[in-house]
C-alpha cells in the first residue's frame, strides 16, 4: 500500500504496517483465538431461542461466510442489519436474499431517508471529495442501535481493515466509549481471514458474482467481479480516493491477494497500472443521478480535489504520477 493511504506508515525498507500486520498474523495462536470465540458466544448466547447477537451484513461473499460461521458453527442465534444503497445491482439483490434464505436469518434493513442522504452526499462530495461518509456514518451505528433496542450485547463486524490486531471494533463507532458493556468484535480478529476462502464458501453456499449472473463487466474491476457488488455507485467513493491520495480499489484489492499468495507482485502492479484510475461509466452516471448533478459538474469536482503532486490531468484522465508509482 502506497504511504499517501489513511493510517499507513512505511519503515525504513518500505514495508507497510498492512504487510507488518500479516506477517504477525502468521505466528498467531489462531486454535486460542478461537477458543476466545468459543468462550465470547457461550457467554452471549440464548437458549430461548431469541436473537443473541447482531452481524453487520451486505449480503457479499464475507457476509455468507460470517453469517455460516456464526449461525452454523457456533450455534448463535443471529439478527443480521443491512444499510440499504441508494441503488442495487440485481446480482446484489439475489445475494442478499441467498443469504436470508439459505441460512434461515432475519435481515433488519434501514433504509435511509433519501431527501437527507442526498444532501450530505453531494455536500461530502464537494467539499471533501468523500461521498461515502455521511453513509458511513449510518452505516457503523444502525447495528449498534439494533443491538440497544433489542438488548443484545454481542454485535459482529468482519475484516478489521486498518489491521489493529485487536477484536474490539468499537473503534468504529462515533462516541464509542458509551458502548463499553457491549461486546464489539471483528471477526478477523479470531480466525484467519482470507477473501478468497470466504468466496469459496460463499459460492458454494448460492453467493454468485456480476461475471456469473453476466449483469455487468466494471470498467477497471473486471479482475474483481465478486468485490464489493451489490450497488452501482457506491465505488465512486474509491475514485474519489485515487485521485486525493494515488491509489484506488484495485490497489487494494492487489496489496491483499499478494500477501495472501494469490497473485504475484508483477501481476499485481500491472493490474494497478492498467486499471486504479479508471472510472466505470455506469457506475458515474448512477453516482450523478443520485446526488442530482451532471457528468460535467462530477468533473468540475474531481479537477478542484485533485492532489498535483500525486496525479496528472492526461487528455481528461488522471493517472498516476510516474514519480509517485
Amino acid at each position: 500500500m502506497p504511504d499517501t493511504a489513511p493510517n499507513i506508515t512505511l519503515d525504513k525498507n518500505g514495508v507497510c504496517n498492512h504487510c507488518k500486520a500479516h506477517e504477525e498474523n502468521q505466528k498467531v495462536d489462531w486454535d486460542e483465538r478461537w477458543k476466545k470465540l468459543e468462550d465470547l458466544c457461550n457467554y452471549h448466547r440464548r437458549k430461548d431461542g431469541s436473537w443473541d447477537c447482531v452481524i453487520a451484513v451486505s449480503g457479499g461473499k464475507d457476509s455468507h461466510y460470517q453469517v455460516g460461521l456464526f449461525k452454523e458453527k457456533l450455534g448463535m442465534n443471529p439478527v443480521c442489519v443491512s444499510v440499504d444503497n441508494y441503488s442495487w445491482t440485481q446480482t446484489g439483490r439475489k445475494n442478499i436474499q441467498n443469504l436470508n434464505e439459505r441460512f434461515d436469518v432475519n435481515i433488519i434493513t434501514l433504509t435511509p431517508h433519501r431527501k437527507t442522504l442526498k444532501f450530505h452526499t453531494r455536500k461530502d462530495f464537494e467539499e471533501e471529495l468523500h461521498p461515502n461518509k455521511y453513509w458511513d456514518r449510518i452505516l457503523y451505528s444502525f447495528p449498534m442501535e439494533i443491538a440497544r433496542q433489542y438488548g443484545i450485547r454481542l454485535v459482529i463486524w468482519g475484516e478489521d481493515t486498518q489491521y489493529r490486531n485487536s477484536p474490539d471494533a468499537r473503534i468504529l463507532i462515533n462516541k464509542w466509549m458509551q458502548w463499553s458493556h457491549y461486546d464489539v468484535i471483528f471477526t478477523s480478529y479470531f480466525v484467519p481471514w482470507n477473501r478468497y476462502d470466504n468466496l469459496k464458501y460463499a459460492v458454494d453456499n448460492g453467493f454468485i458474482s456480476l461475471d456469473v449472473s453476466g449483469e455487468w463487466s466494471r470498467n477497471g474491476l473486471e479482475y474483481f467481479d465478486y468485490e464489493q457488488i451489490d450497488t452501482i455507485g457506491y465505488l465512486i467513493n474509491n475514485y474519489c480516493k485515487f485521485v486525493k491520495f494515488g491509489y484506488s480499489t484495485i490497489t487494494e484489492l492487489c496489496s491483499d491477494a499478494i500477501r495472501l499468495g494469490y497473485m504475484s507482485r508483477a501481476i499485481g502492479i500491472e493490474l494497478v497500472n492498467d486499471n486504479d484510475h479508471k472510472v466505470d461509466t455506469k457506475m458515474l452516471l448512477d453516482f450523478c443521478q443520485f446526488i442530482h448533478i451532471e457528468p460535467n459538474y462530477f468533473w468540475e469536482v474531481i479537477n478542484k480535489h485533485a492532489n498535483k503532486e500525486l496525479v496528472k490531468n492526461i487528455q481528461g484522465t488522471w493517472v498516476l504520477k510516474e514519480d509517485a508509482m
